[in-house]
């Protein structure tokens, strides 16, 4: 056995789920499946060996898919659950695949050669939309990524600088006059389709002054069919774990999706859900961070009562996503977008 042989082989599965939309419970079945084999999910392309493909794919979406895929540094595996039925099927194959040296081989040069092809115009705007999911949270690098996306939204105002690139080959910023009246750059930033714990489907355009989203607009891609959608409790649940993970409180996220798993099997018990739901709601460190981002916990806590009363009531109004984004400094965009039920964004 020679060394990459025995490198791969100690290698761990860490997948990336692209979730599309009308793929909710191919991603739970990913989510499941992940559990129960100790895989760690990735949180970026840069630390994926394994992109998931959960869900139905379309000619609109695929081309993000492909981006993300492109930047997956081999040894990468790239599978497709197309519904709950076939996850365990399809993924059950993935470690030897992973492990197979002759066919990582194959697939590092194939990246290579990808890597040297010249990028058209339609990949370059590709990449920007779904650039968010390779930075996940870091700022710096997402303002950075959407900044390539400067020309393609309007250009720079007043002068031709669309020859003029930064080191990488990022395009220059425009500029602006902010909520003071003051001229300063104005970064253009996509989010999604293809983020961690983010909404199918679901892209964001961003125009970013400084620290702030100085305007917001929200682009649906596909349409979820009504059999994908989940039980209410069921799907409280979810967007509950979306939005923990996002806040940065993973285990309360876990513990979320075994019990929304629980109820999708029939074995829900109304003790766990209201002990759950009572330790988030007590959470003073949770409250301390999510206080002040717009309705973000009243949204929390009637997801909350709702999963302890099984019951659907009038939830808090959202005033539209774009509109709850505008004025808001970008590093709680995420927190916003997770707070809001996905249903509403395909209503």
């Amino acid at each position: 056995m020679d060394l990459t042989s025995w490198l791969l082989h100690r290698t761990p599965v860490r997948p990336l789920i692209a979730a599309m939309p009308g793929g909710t419970r191919a991603r739970i079945a990913v989510e499941q499946f992940a559990r129960q084999n100790g895989w760690r999910l990735a949180l970026s392309p840069a630390e994926a060996n394994v992109l998931v493909v959960a869900g139905p794919t379309t000619a609109e979406i695929g081309p993000y898919v492909d981006q993300v895929w492109s930047t997956i540094p081999a040894p990468r595996v790239r599978v497709h659950v197309a519904d709950g039925t076939d996850a365990e099927r399809v993924l059950t194959s993935i470690t030897a695949t992973l492990h197979d040296v002759d066919l990582q081989r194959g697939e590092a040069q194939q990246a290579l050669r990808t890597e040297e092809l010249p990028r058209s115009r339609h990949e370059q705007h590709s990449s920007a939309h779904s650039c968010g999911a390779a930075m996940h949270d870091d700022h710096a690098s997402e303002m950075s990524c959407g900044g390539a996306m400067a020309d393609e939204h309007g250009g720079h105002h007043g002068h031709d600088m669309s020859s003029m690139e930064l080191p990488g080959g990022l395009s220059m910023a425009d500029r602006g006059a902010d909520r003071d009246g003051l001229t300063l750059d104005q970064l253009h930033v996509p989010l999604g389709p293809v983020l961690p714990d983010w909404p199918e489907g679901l892209v964001v355009h961003t125009v970013l002054q400084g620290d702030v989203i100085q305007q917001a607009h929200v682009e649906v891609i596909g349409a979820a069919p009504a059999h994908d959608r989940l039980p209410l409790v069921a799907r409280r649940l979810d967007s509950a774990a979306r939005l923990l993970s996002v806040a940065g409180w993973a285990d309360a996220a876990a513990r979320a999706r075994v019990l929304r798993d629980e109820i999708l099997a029939g074995r829900s018990n109304a003790d766990d859900l209201s002990r759950w739901a009572r330790r988030v709601r007590r959470s003073r460190v949770l409250r301390w961070s999510l206080r002040g981002i717009g309705d973000v916990l009243p949204r929390l806590h009637h997801w909350l009562d709702e999963i302890e009363s099984g019951y659907d009531t009038d939830e808090p109004s959202a005033h539209g996503l774009a509109e709850l984004l505008t004025g808001a400094e970008f590093a709680a965009a995420r927190l916003i977008v997770a707070s809001v039920d996905p249903v509403a964004h395909h209503a």
